[in-house]
């Protein structure tokens, strides 16, 4: 039953990494991606093998659904970090006051939506990568 579980799981594996691989190549943006964005590791070996937490040549439930959890995150912070550069008119690394206004969640808070400085950490009255995720974090769960 390893062994098929073994198989399976990195046959399941591959065809994860191959489609994670394909939206992330079409979804690259103009510039590269912040440090914070985690790379997929390259092939479906080295994949298993960073799944595999306790190196058994085996994944477990916990491991396949932390390493999926995983893969997920860095396809948000991809998304995010897409969203932030189309978001980024004037294309100088961060969002100003006029394009934290145009964002949808800010417009669908309207008036009761927080200022631009409540995730301004830096207080440079603009947000750089960090600080919009921070931002869409806590609005994202104030809407929950």
């Amino acid at each position: 039953m390893s062994m098929i579980w073994k198989m399976t799981g990195s046959a399941c594996l591959a065809v994860a990494l191959t489609a994670v691989n394909a939206a992330h190549a079409q979804s690259l943006p103009a510039t590269p991606a912040p440090a914070t964005a985690p790379t997929p590791p390259a092939g479906p070996d080295a994949l298993f093998d960073n799944w595999d937490k306790d190196h058994n040549k085996a994944l477990s439930l916990d491991e396949f659904k932390a390493g999926l959890q995983q893969v997920q995150t860095a396809s948000t912070l991809r998304q995010l970090h897409d969203n932030f550069v189309a978001k980024d008119t004037n294309k100088n690394g961060s969002l100003d006051a006029a394009e934290y206004a145009n964002l949808e969640l800010i417009k669908q808070g309207g008036k009761s939506a927080p200022p631009i400085t409540a995730f301004d950490a830096d207080k440079n009255q603009a947000l750089d990568f960090k600080e919009y995720v921070t931002m869409v974090n806590a609005l994202l769960k104030d809407k929950r």
